[in-house]
């Protein structure tokens, strides 16, 4: 007696239509697409993130600064009364304008000789003697400054004086900008004893750079202005606490 196997029929689903496969295949790889910019742009700003914060640790407030200027100050070697103030405060000068006339105390019978005070540079007017003031020999009948040699000054405590190098550049910020200024990191002012400011600081002293001066020039001398210190510059620079 023979026995015969018998094979179950399995029907095979039919295709889908060509367009529909091509649609599917659209869906995937918009998908693929999608997903492969989000893990991009997860990289990206996990990236920014940290460059960010790299740049943050790098820049040190060094706090307040004020403009400053040598003053140049102008006087006569002997004593008289100011006869005639030829400039005001605030006002610029050449070098050699005359500023002041000054009738020296009289020798004896003789008439008193008048004193022509001029300045030795071009700069600015910070105060002037006026008409009828006694100038004592020795002293300023007129005080100047130049506007060339406007500089920042900055009292920095010794524990943020160590992070920085002369060279480093310096955003400053203040009245009178219209937008942040750099600075160079220039010199650290020596104390006459050797010793520290008030409260252990020291004088960091932030020169213009350039492109800053023109502005710079402009403002007024005891101004205040924030300051930040980018320590990522001048990395062969002398370590500032060194230099004072």
């Amino acid at each position: 007696m023979s026995t015969s196997t018998l094979t179950p029929h399995v029907e095979t689903p039919p295709e889908p239509p060509k367009g529909e496969r091509l649609r599917r295949a659209a869906r995937i790889a918009r998908t693929t697409v999608v997903v492969l910019l989000l893990i991009a742009a997860a990289v990206a700003g996990g990236g920014y993130v940290v460059r960010e914060r790299v740049a943050e640790r790098s820049m040190v407030d060094a706090g307040t600064a004020v403009l400053s200027a040598d003053p140049v100050m102008v006087g006569s070697a002997d004593a008289g009364v100011i006869a005639q103030a030829l400039v005001a405060e605030r006002d610029s000068v050449t070098a050699g304008q005359l500023l002041a006339r000054v009738r020296l105390t009289a020798n004896g019978g003789k008439a008193a000789p008048v004193q022509e005070i001029r300045a030795p540079g071009a700069g600015v007017v910070t105060s002037i003697l006026g008409p009828g003031a006694v100038a004592r020999a020795g002293e300023p009948v007129a005080v100047l400054y130049d506007p060339a040699k406007l500089v920042f000054t900055v009292p920095v405590p010794l524990e943020t004086l160590r992070k920085l190098r002369l060279g480093m550049r310096a955003t400053v910020r203040g009245p009178g900008l219209s937008g942040p200024v750099t600075a160079t990191l220039a010199a650290v002012k020596p104390e006459v004893d050797g010793a520290t400011g008030a409260d252990g600081r020291l004088t960091v002293v932030l020169r213009p750079e350039k492109a800053a001066l023109a502005t710079v020039r402009t403002l007024v001398p005891g101004l205040s202005f924030a300051v930040t210190v980018d320590t990522t510059t001048a990395p062969g620079g002398t370590p500032a606490v060194n230099s004072a």
